[in-house]
């Protein structure tokens, strides 16, 4: 009986404890001021650069215009377009050239395309020429490529090959051998891009000579394109001047 009620005794002890340590916890605190929220600036040092993602587009507002100073250029990169808002223009201006005339700021060359052929026979004779189609008025041709084909005798090739009349005179182009046709006769060719011009209403012509007479014959061709040129351009005619002699002492008549 003994040994029970101390049993009892450590297991009212223990209960005791227990329910003080309860309440303890369960006792409110007072004295205590509710917690105040204390608003402090955010300083972020040492970040040149602050990124705002997730956010497709920033609009300023209220802003009637921003001024970029002492910056000498702008360069926006990585804009595939630029679109200005209805009303709104850019203007273009054309730099005037030497005579005060404004100068084209882009030519499109595929509006005003420019292509000529001629051809002529040697009818004996050690020379040959064809005039392309005139130059209109008021534009300016641009030759981007010539080409000619001729049949001379076996190895009376050409001396020099020639397109005339453009605004810096003769310019001369080489000949390639193509084949022998076996019965007396070569074939030779020429095709080379080049960057020549014509002044309005001007005749450039093909002119090409050869060592010996010859009943052979030669086609040329030109292309390129027109530009406009206002009036008073400084674009004129090319002066005339003496082709080199052939062999021989030999001169092409009327040059």
């Amino acid at each position: 009986m003994k040994k029970v009620f101390q049993f009892l005794a450590i297991c009212a002890m223990g209960t005791a404890l227990a329910i003080s340590a309860c309440t303890l916890v369960s006792v409110p605190l007072f004295g205590q001021s509710p917690p105040q929220s204390v608003t402090q600036p955010v300083q972020v040092v040492n970040t040149p650069n602050v990124n705002v993602a997730n956010t497709p587009s920033v609009s300023v507002t209220n802003t009637p215009s921003v001024s970029v100073s002492n910056t000498p250029s702008v360069n926006v990169t990585n804009t595939p377009s630029v679109n200005l808002e209805a009303g709104a223009s850019v203007a273009v201006t054309n730099p005037p050239d030497s005579q005060g005339n404004p100068t084209p700021l882009a030519t499109l060359e595929a509006v005003q395309v420019y292509g000529s052929v001629c051809q002529f026979a040697f009818n004996g004779n050690f020379y040959g020429y064809c005039y392309f189609t005139e130059v209109p008025s008021g534009k300016q041709l641009v030759v981007q490529e010539f080409d000619a084909y001729g049949v001379v005798e076996t190895g009376n090739r050409p001396l020099y090959i020639d397109l005339d009349d453009t605004i810096d005179g003769y310019n001369f182009f080489t000949s390639t051998f193509m084949n022998n046709d076996g019965d007396g006769h070569d074939y030779v060719a020429t095709h080379q891009e080049t960057r020549l011009y014509v002044a309005p209403g001007e005749l450039p012509s093909c002119l090409v000579a050869v060592p010996q007479n010859s009943h052979g014959g030669y086609q040329c061709n030109i292309s390129g394109f027109l530009v406009d040129v206002p009036l008073g351009s400084s674009s004129a005619p090319a002066q005339r001047r003496q082709l080199p002699a052939l062999p021989r002492g030999f001169k092409v008549p009327g040059r």
